[in-house]
């Protein structure tokens, strides 16, 4: 295909120069790599893997543009659809004598209900809402019969403050729904779309609640709620339910979002009307005791919420944007609990050595490191948990503590009664302990703290923020701490990833590409041989294919070979190869790939989460090494 006739049918590539994010040299550049790669990639990924725009940019154009473009061009753009299968719809579309084209790709497989939905919900500029039946507001379904509601397929959701009511469908082609609801309401109704399904299981839980009120009237006592407390209530325990570690309520133009970390990874719920967001906001700020009347300056608080019995500790970040105030909630979900040392996911091999050379030693500095949300805390808590026996005393100070075990002396950092970190590191060591625990080095003062504590014959954990197991040893040098007295207390280094695990439910056989293997470093005529697994997505796992997480690790144990690289000041590159050659030292991104084959994970999850490890071994080394 010319460049310019590719060019010409690049809606956002051509949306993209007129947003001045591209230039035309820019987009025919990138246009002819994509001609080129061997394996298929979207032009927004191009553009991003060439720094030429943003993720963001790409995002934003196809909000502001898409709703000027055709169902099936935006969706190939987005790359949810393969241009091949685009033409197979149309196709049959003009055989069945304008069947909709999303009808057909949901037949094909092509795409799922709820992608096409949200992108024609984007297209149309009006809310996505999955309804739930604990969501809508009571006196709009007051009087009505759920058979009327079945027969015409919507569900009333909320009444903003202009007297519109937000009503859920399914399509916007219903003439027959419309004269309906004018006749229902009497009242201009917004469109919002949502999935025929949630929509139909709304109503079957309307069904039963009105058979078990027996007659009574709903508005009687239930309108009575406040709709908007109800909402958050069911938000709130909806996120719990779903394992979410975060809940990201966001006012945007036309709409609110709501979004649920789960699994590290950002899981668009649903859309609320624009109209309910200064509610939403003030209902939320109540119940963490913050100022309702300020609306400009940005506000953080705490919620204790109990959901069937079990309490959770919601922490509340509120930040003031230009369409009103964002909300993120932490949810600190104390029903989780401990994770067994056998349950962290270390390979049998790495857990015997994890608990033979390191836990069960007795003096020594233990460091584990990653990032934020690398799942460092539920390893030292379960490495305290097998250390917890009748004959050992172990001492923390954290900030704050996360996990209560029974027989931990434990103690929270509170800087307003004068409980500092500072003062609680002089005091832990005049506590006789045998096992000392820092929540985090910091700075040089807990690093020395640490180092001296285990040179007086103390074992000492702590996490650290580092890439992984030789940077810790490295970060230490930089903090200006002696290297023989790094080499003479540091006993070993846990290094982490989470990476998310494939959805037993949905669960289907998958094959490596030629593009995996040269991206990790293997011999694709060996990963062939293997049959991996893949998530097709389900209700299950929210439509992501994964559903939990396994964590990837990297364990080393000095020996006197790194203690004496260590000793000279040896680059990070040659600690890793002497740590390799010397101790068996596994990469987290080998860890990784060894999950992979075993049918734990996908290579996606491994290149996202893990860093580049020079040097890969040979995949029947990597598999012989972390049986």
């Amino acid at each position: 295909m010319p460049v310019k006739e590719a060019i010409r049918k690049s809606l956002i590539g051509e949306a993209l120069v007129k947003e001045g994010i591209l230039t035309e040299a820019q987009l025919t550049r990138a246009l002819r790599i994509q001609a080129l790669l061997e394996q298929p990639k979207m032009l927004g990924e191009v553009l991003v893997d060439l720094g030429f725009a943003t993720k963001k940019a790409v995002s934003d154009a196809i909000i502001k543009h898409g709703g000027g473009m055709r169902l099936g061009d935006l969706l190939v753009e987005q790359g949810l659809i393969s241009p091949e299968s685009l033409d197979t719809a149309l196709g049959i579309q003009r055989d069945s004598g304008g069947k909709r084209l999303g009808d057909i790709l949901i037949n094909l497989g092509a795409i799922n209900e709820r992608t096409l939905l949200q992108n024609l919900a984007s297209q149309a500029r009006i809310p996505y809402i999955e309804p739930e039946f604990g969501m809508i507001e009571p006196r709009l379904i007051s009087g009505v019969s759920p058979d009327f509601l079945e027969r015409n397929e919507f569900v009333p959701f909320s009444r903003g403050e202009d007297g519109r009511i937000v009503v859920v469908v399914p399509d916007l082609e219903n003439e027959a729904r419309v004269h309906a609801l004018h006749d229902l309401y009497r009242a201009e109704c917004q469109m919002a779309l949502g999935p025929r399904d949630s929509i139909l299981a709304t109503i079957q839980d309307f069904r039963r609640f009105r058979q078990g009120r027996q007659g009574k009237p709903v508005d009687s006592v239930e309108a009575a709620t406040d709709s908007v407390a109800q909402l958050v209530d069911h938000i709130l325990a909806r996120a719990i339910e779903e394992r979410a570690s975060d809940i990201h309520i966001e006012p945007m133009s036309e709409k609110i979002r709501v979004r649920y970390r789960i699994d590290g990874v950002l899981v668009y719920k649903t859309d609320l009307p624009k109209d309910l967001g200064p509610r939403l906001v003030s209902r939320i700020k109540i119940m963490a005791e913050c100022n309702i009347a300020e609306r400009q300056q940005h506000q953080g608080g705490r919620i204790l919420h109990t959901v069937d019995g079990h309490e959770t500790d919601l922490r509340l970040s509120v930040y003031v944007t230009v369409y009103g105030e964002c909300i993120v909630i932490r949810v600190l979900n104390k029903k989780m609990g401990l994770v067994s040392l056998d349950g962290l996911g270390m390979t049998p091999g790495m857990l015997e050595r994890y608990r033979n050379d390191v836990l069960d030693v007795p003096t020594g500095v233990v460091l584990i490191t990653g990032p934020t949300g690398s799942g460092k805390t539920t390893t030292l808590y379960s490495s305290l948990d097998y250390c917890n026996k009748i004959d050992i005393k172990i001492i923390t100070v954290e900030d704050p503590v996360e996990y209560l075990i029974e027989g931990l002396v434990q103690c929270t950092v509170h800087e307003k009664a004068g409980r500092t970190f500072d003062s609680s590191l002089r005091e832990i060591v005049r506590q006789d302990p045998d096992i000392i625990v820092l929540g985090e080095i910091r700075d040089q003062l807990t690093a020395r703290t640490a180092i001296q504590a285990a040179l007086t014959g103390h074992k000492v954990y702590s996490t650290f923020h580092t890439e992984d197991t030789i940077g810790g040893l490295l970060r230490l040098v930089d903090m200006d701490i002696e290297t023989f007295l790094i080499s003479s207390t540091v006993i070993s280094i846990v290094a982490q990833r989470l990476l998310r695990r494939v959805c037993d439910h949905c669960v289907a056989p998958s094959a490596a590409t030629p593009r995996d293997a040269s991206r990790l470093g293997l011999d694709f005529n060996q990963l062939r041989e293997y049959e991996l697994k893949r998530g097709r997505g389900c209700n299950h796992c929210n439509h992501t294919g994964y559903y939990g997480r396994v964590a990837a690790y990297e364990l080393l144990i000095l020996n006197e070979d790194v203690k004496d690289a260590i000793l000279r000041k040896k680059t990070s590159h040659e600690v890793r190869k002497i740590s390799m050659d010397t101790t068996g030292l596994i990469s987290m991104r080998e860890d990784g790939i060894a999950k992979v084959l075993r049918g734990l994970t996908t290579f996606d999850e491994v290149l996202k989460s893990t860093p580049r490890t020079p040097g890969m071994r040979p995949l029947r080394q990597i598999l012989s090494m972390t049986k």
